[in-house]
């Protein structure tokens, strides 16, 4: 298949690449059922079954006629579509050794979330799930990527912007399941609304978070007891990224956006703590 992610070798590169990142995120992310008795929507569907598999060159030029057609028509849904897809099964065939995405992959999930947002816009408030997934995997992705290099960045300005691309981030990966969430309003489970839950509270939606969460309490394979155990790094660390941003925007102030400006001032970039139990 053109866009088959089903390959061991992929879906080796995607647990490479997320066990890299892991170290990050020093707290319970409630993925696959943690939580819950149930079996919700499930990212290593993904990755399980058939073979195969193709270098990022393979991609080329299928991304390359793809952008062909969208010279010819910008609102060409299934070109983007097709787009979103490809770029980031290039991204995660353009890999280093960690399995951690290189310079070129990085562009490749910028590329898959510019396609994204376009689509969504010329979509019609119609956009395929089948895409959204894709769309899902390369926000949450980028988010990891970003907060990352937010956390050892040494300037104000480079903490402010790649920590406010994360959030951002995590907030379009919200949206993203919000519609597979309501492709399939009849098959939600508690994993649904939990994966919902933990992209608002880190985009800073407080309150669409506890929403979320509330309704993942509700569904019939829930544990809500643990749910609410695990929920609680996360709404802290929603907030702590909400009072780090405050703090360099403000630092990012006072020293008039100079070039090379320490993050944090003499306390440091306020984000190096930030998921690894600081704070």
């Amino acid at each position: 298949m053109l866009f088959d992610l089903q390959s061991p070798r992929r879906r080796r590169v995607i647990r490479v690449t997320f066990g890299a990142l892991a170290a990050i995120f020093a707290i319970s992310f409630v993925f696959l059922g943690v939580g819950t008795g149930g079996s919700g929507f499930s990212f290593s569907d993904l990755f399980g079954g058939s073979s195969g598999g193709s270098s990022a060159s393979a991609f080329d030029d299928d991304i390359d006629a793809a952008h062909e057609k969208l010279a010819t028509n910008p609102n060409d849904t299934t070109a983007l579509a097709q787009l979103v897809q490809l770029e980031y099964s290039a991204a995660n065939a353009n890999t280093d050794s960690d399995g951690v995405p290189t310079s070129e992959g990085e562009q490749h999930l910028a590329q898959a979330a510019d396609a994204w947002n376009k689509y969504v816009k010329v979509s019609k408030g119609n956009p395929n799930p089948s895409t959204a997934v894709y769309a899902l995997n390369t926000f949450d992705l980028l988010a990891r990527l970003n907060f990352a290099k937010a956390r050892s960045d040494s300037a104000t300005t480079d903490a402010l912007t790649d920590v406010t691309a994360a959030v951002d981030s995590w907030r379009t990966a919200g949206q993203a399941q919000q519609i597979l969430i309501d492709s399939q309003p009849n098959k939600t489970t508690a994993n649904s609304y939990a994966n919902l839950a933990q992209y608002l509270y880190l985009a800073g939606d407080t309150k669409g978070g506890d929403e979320a969460l509330a309704k993942a309490k509700q569904s019939k394979d829930a544990d809500p007891q643990t749910l609410d155990s695990q929920f609680k790094s996360i709404q802290q660390l929603g907030q702590q990224l909400q009072t780090a941003i405050t703090q360099l925007t403000k630092q990012q102030k006072s020293q008039g956006a100079a070039p090379g400006a320490g993050a944090g001032g003499t306390g440091g970039n306020p984000l190096s703590g930030l998921g690894t139990g600081g704070l």
